[in-house]
């Protein structure tokens, strides 16, 4: 039986500065296992709140996340319990 862990990633600071003031923007986040890249996530839009933009993702336990492309910064979560 395979070990599914449910992690929160979290991206804060989603935005560009233009001329005409705040616009949405893309970023690319890397999931990461032992240092190799098994997925990529792109998110996309406009997110200046405190508490930033959260969404799930599943996978094996150990996953890390970094940022490859794109303004804000990411935090990737793992919830208590397993699936």
């Amino acid at each position: 039986m395979q070990i599914i862990k449910r992690y929160i990633l979290t991206i804060h600071d989603l935005f560009t500065l233009t001329d005409g003031g705040i616009c949405g923007a893309e970023s690319e986040v890397a999931i990461l296992n032992g240092g190799v890249e098994v997925d990529r996530v792109i998110l996309s839009g406009k997110c200046q709140s405190k508490g930033g933009f959260s969404r799930s993702y599943y996978g094996k336990p150990g996953l890390t996340a970094e940022l490859v492309s794109g303004p804000g910064r990411i935090q990737l979560q793992a919830e208590q319990g397993d699936r």
